[in-house]
């Protein structure tokens, strides 16, 4: 009597070959994914879509094709843009990564105090951009700020400083690679704790200094990790808003407005979103080309 239910399971366990509990560890990932669509897929969906489109706000009035990107790609504005974006990333990498180097080197060989110069050196990455760009806005003030009474004591003009179109983007630039140096110092203090104490003794056997430790064992096991960090940071300093608006608005002239700050205030003062939805399948692209980039990196250090 028992033969023919036995018989029945075994049929369905060799007809389905997927293995017991596939819905169940399924169920599992479901919330992940419906926050997915929800949140990233379905919102650059409606930006593709409004991209070939000419709108109203949100109202497609008809569709353009590529005829969007020609004219945008194409401005004036949008190649200021790019300078602006360009110089942006580029410059606060060439400070920060240095500086988290050289943070990083000088906690290694601190004997005394290290955790109390690491901790002052962690705290503006525990700042949010806001309260960091309020901070330095008060630093910079023309009129009372304390860099601007310092710079009149040794008889220099500061200027308007965050006010001048010539030096509004250098600034800017400083305070971001200020408030992001102390992650590339963590990257960069796990990195050098990783180097194995026995390569420095065989370099110091072989009579190498200083210099031969940083060629032949420091570089080595830092390249990749300062790779990755650089490309983790180039995405973040790509679609940064808030310290662009809270220091200067995309000001003076426009010379501190990048790619991500135009989308963000176009979205709000323009009729036609299609231009700042170009703009924003840019960032993506850019975005989609750095990421492939840190895995490739990322993969290869596994590896």
């Amino acid at each position: 009597m028992n033969a023919i239910p036995y018989a029945q399971a075994a049929t369905v366990a060799q007809a389905d070959p997927r293995p017991p509990g596939f819905w169940s560890r399924f169920a599992w990932f479901a919330p992940a994914v419906v926050v997915l669509l929800a949140v990233t897929l379905y919102p650059t969906a409606v930006v593709l879509w409004l991209s070939v489109h000419r709108t109203r706000l949100y109202e497609v009035i008809e569709g353009v094709g590529l005829a969007n990107y020609a004219s945008v790609i194409t401005s004036p504005a949008f190649i200021e843009l790019s300078i602006n974006s360009l110089l942006y990333v580029f410059g606060a990498l060439a400070l920060v990564l240095p500086l988290g180097l050289a943070g990083a080197l000088a906690l290694q060989n601190l004997a005394r105090g290290a955790a109390l110069v690491r901790t002052l050196l962690l705290l503006p990455w525990t700042l949010s951009m806001g309260v960091v760009g309020c901070f330095w806005l008060w630093l910079l003030n023309p009129s009372y700020g304390p860099i601007s009474f310092l710079l009149r004591s040794l008889g220099l003009e500061p200027g308007l400083m965050l006010g001048d179109p010539s030096l509004a983007l250098v600034l800017v630039i400083a305070v971001t690679a200020w408030w992001s140096f102390p992650y590339v110092m963590v990257m960069m203090s796990a990195s050098l704790q990783s180097i194995p104490a026995e390569l420095y003794e065989a370099i110091e056997i072989d009579g190498g200094g200083l210099r031969a430790r940083l060629r032949h064992a420091v570089w080595p096991h830092i390249a990749p990790t300062l790779g990755s960090t650089a490309l983790t940071l180039g995405i973040l300093y790509l679609t940064l808003i808030t310290m662009i608006l809270v220091l200067t608005g995309g000001g003076p002239l426009g010379s501190t407005a990048t790619w991500s700050f135009e989308v963000f205030s176009s979205a709000f003062r323009s009729v036609d979103l299609s231009p700042s939805s170009v703009i924003s399948v840019v960032v993506l692209l850019v975005n989609l080309f750095l990421g492939y980039l840190y895995s490739r990196l990322t993969g290869r250090v596994s590896g």
